[in-house]
């Protein structure tokens, strides 16, 4: 039944249109006069509330959702985030009690910011929280274990890894880049690589299908390694820490082995926009998330484009899925430049040839750093030998990103960014219409 929905786009569009009505209705049935978080009072005030998420921790301080606030006793609707000091530690599932002047997010130097934070539910921040009180959970719960993971995880990595490759790996397979110094971090930014560090979609489809590439060349054949694929996502995501990024990407991930399942691509956008109906169905607000935007069109991108350009790219080594990686790389990479533009409005100028060197490797890093990381909780001291390959490869990418980022000219900034974004996605609508119209008439 599903097939037959999905090679019909009338029926494809049809079925988009009713979960958007049907969440339109729902929207309407929930009461609109709630005392909403955003109604911020003109001081300081009393604040409790209950950590929601996994708390960020960075150099100077901590980053901390939290939910079922109450601002002196009155309870409000919607999610508030607060940038406390490093201590008092908190941890996820906390009650927290302090006083703080709290603001509603506003945009800054052409960022969305609070649209971004409205994906995650958050319609108030609070940057100086004063008289901390922090009461901790005694209660089990399936999300503290799977933090508890993450956290074993990371430490484990960094047991067996030197720094700055630790952090970098870390973040390459769990997202985040909190603990890699600034310079390196600029040095991200100005090469155009800084995507690598989030848990994206745009990483782990490039791992699927380069490991389906692998695996469906050995014995194993290609059912048990579309099987075996699965599996790792389902591992990735629990390890990761299952945030809303982290499924997100594993969705993302899993399109891509759908699609290799289904070996149908004519119908695979429509699977594709299914999918982003129904994110979109369960929170409206996640269309403002960039790194939403960025993995949906990366995913689309690797599904699509990776097989044809791989069969044109004929000069690179089709060896262990180096062309498929290096497609799928460029691809993304091509697409989402209109996204880039519009909301960083910066364009890097090496970030082509940064990209194209470093993100091949993504995939292969974060099969070693995974083996490595198998090895650290196997085999004690002696799995730091299981993680050089990965700390070999992290060499080469960190040391790829600092030669760029060391190019005077490596960021420019677009005086039209916006304007540009639209021109190249216009360009890029062109070039796609023009190849299907062609193929059409053949």
């Amino acid at each position: 039944m599903f097939r037959r929905i999905f090679r019909s786009p009338s029926k494809t569009l049809a079925l988009i249109l009713a979960v958007f009505c049907f969440g339109a209705f729902m929207f309407t049935l929930f009461p609109q006069n709630l005392p909403s978080i955003a109604d911020v009072p003109s001081s300081a005030v009393r604040v409790e509330g209950l950590v929601s998420a996994e708390v960020e921790r960075r150099v100077d301080g901590q980053r901390i959702e939290l939910e079922r606030v109450r601002y002196a006793d009155e309870t409000k609707e919607g999610k508030l985030l607060v940038w406390a000091p490093l201590y008092p530690l908190v941890e996820y599932g906390d009650s927290l009690v302090f006083n703080c002047r709290v603001e509603r997010p506003v945009p800054f130097e052409g960022f969305a910011y609070d649209r971004y934070l409205a994906t995650k539910g958050i319609y108030a921040v609070c940057f100086q929280p004063q008289y901390i009180d922090v009461h901790p959970t005694t209660s089990w719960s399936v999300v503290r274990v799977i933090l508890a993971i993450k956290t074993f995880a990371t430490d484990t990595l960094r047991e067996g890894l030197p720094e700055p490759h630790a952090s970098f790996l870390s973040g390459l397979l769990f997202g985040g880049s909190t603990a890699l110094s600034g310079d390196l971090k600029d040095d991200f930014r100005e090469t155009g690589t800084s995507h690598i560090l989030a848990a994206s979609g745009y990483n782990v489809s490039i791992f699927s299908i380069t490991f389906l590439s692998f695996i469906m060349s050995t014995r194993l054949g290609r059912r048990r390694g579309l099987i075996l694929t699965t599996i790792l996502l389902v591992v990735y995501v629990i390890i990761a820490g299952a945030s809303a990024a982290v499924v997100r990407a594993g969705i993302m991930g899993f399109l891509v082995v759908l699609e290799k399942w289904i070996s149908r691509k004519a119908y695979m956008l429509n699977v594709l926009l299914l999918t982003a109906s129904l994110m979109l169905l369960f929170n409206p607000f996640v269309l403002y998330d960039v790194g939403f935007q960025l993995s949906f069109i990366a995913t689309i991108a690797i599904v699509t484009l990776t097989k044809p350009w791989s069969e044109r790219l004929d000069f690179v080594p089709d060896v262990i899925g180096l062309r498929q990686a290096f497609a799928g790389s460029l691809a993304a990479t091509v697409l989402t430049l209109p996204i880039v533009l519009w909301h960083f409005g910066t364009v890097s100028l090496v970030s082509p040839f940064a990209n194209l060197l470093v993100l091949p490797l993504v995939p292969y890093a974060m099969a070693t750093t995974g083996i490595g990381l198998v090895g650290g909780i196997l085999f004690g001291p002696i799995g730091q030998y299981v993680s050089l390959p990965a700390w070999a490869l992290s060499n080469v990418m960190l040391r790829l990103v600092e030669v760029f980022g060391s190019i005077p000219f490596a960021l420019a900034q677009v005086t039209h960014a916006r304007l540009l974004a639209v021109a190249v996605a216009v360009i890029l609508f062109l070039f796609w219409f023009k190849h299907r119209y062609a193929s059409s008439r053949t």
